[in-house]
Order: structure tokens, then sequence, then C-alpha cells
């Protein structure tokens, strides 16, 4: 992630804590890939482009302030990172209200003494913090379950669990 996306979304999140305003930002640029095409254009003008935020703000309800910040990041020919900032913002939301995101992959459906068992180490590993769990199937797993929370990995699958034995056989 770029620097400027980072120092984008930290002043965006300074003008609002509207979280609501973000994500209908992300699925307009999701539903309506045209409205991207047109804020990253270099044919289209800038005044064109405020027309076209100005329109769109009427119609869906956005807020003054993300208004002018989609103005803001036209004038200053940075729409290309729009997906980066608001992923940071994401990001320094999550950080500012005590969440955090885990996935959690497993070869296939989870037990649900698999969960509890997970939920449980978090819980203990992260004690003020809420955690959102998101599960997903890796086929190359064997089995067991590799938990990724933050910046740490937790590797508890069957691979993982071997690799651990043999680091500690082998004295490495």
């Amino acid at each position: 992630m770029r620097q400027q996306a980072v120092n984008n979304a930290k002043a965006l999140y300074q003008l609002t804590k509207d979280r609501e305003m973000t994500d209908l930002v992300k699925q307009l640029i999701s539903e309506f890939p045209r409205f991207r095409e047109v804020l990253n254009s270099p044919v289209i003008s800038v005044q064109q482009k405020h027309g076209v935020i100005e329109k769109i703000a009427q119609k869906c309800g956005l807020t003054a302030v993300m208004k002018n910040f989609l103005k803001h990041l036209c004038d200053c020919r940075e729409t290309d990172m729009l997906d980066e900032i608001l992923q940071a913002y994401d990001t320094l939301w999550d950080k500012n209200h005590h969440i955090l995101r885990v996935k959690l992959y497993s070869a296939g459906e989870p037990e649900k003494t698999d969960l509890e068992k997970a939920a449980a180490f978090l819980q203990r590993t992260y004690p003020d913090q809420k955690i959102c769990t998101e599960i997903c199937i890796d086929e190359s797993l064997i089995g067991g379950m590799r938990i990724c929370a933050g910046h740490e990995e937790y590797d508890w699958s069957y691979e993982g669990r071997l690799k651990q034995l043999e680091r500690k056989l082998t004295g490495r």
C-alpha cells in the first residue's frame, strides 16, 4: 500500500468517522465500474468529474465531506488510489475501534469444536479486541487449520505441526 494512500485515509478519517459513507463509495465503485473509469480518465476534465461527483452525491446521498474528498482526489489526480485509500481507512477504523479481522483457513468446513478452540485462543491472545472471523477454504491443507490475525500467523495445520516437530527434533 502506498504511503500517499495511507495519508489520504488518515485525512479522511479525521474529517469523518462515518464508515457508512466509505462503504457506499466502495459499493458505487464495484457496482458501477464506469464511475471509476470516469474518475481515472485523463481525457475527462476536472470540472466534468466534479459534475459527475455532484450528480452521484445527490442521487446516492453522499455527505458533503465525502463529495469534497472525491473532488480533492480528482484535483490531485489521485483517484487511482481510491481502493487503497478505502482499504487503509477500514484498517484505521478497525484499529481505533479495537476490531481484529481474522482469517481462518481450513481444508474443509471446520468443525464446531475447532471453531470454539480457535475463538477461545484468539480471545486469550487478543483480550481487548473484538474478533471478526472469516472462514476460508484452502484445499491445499491436509487437515487442521491456519489462523491469520493481523500480521501474525498461527499454523495448526497437519503440515505446520509436522514442520514444528521436525524443527524441534533437529534443533533448528
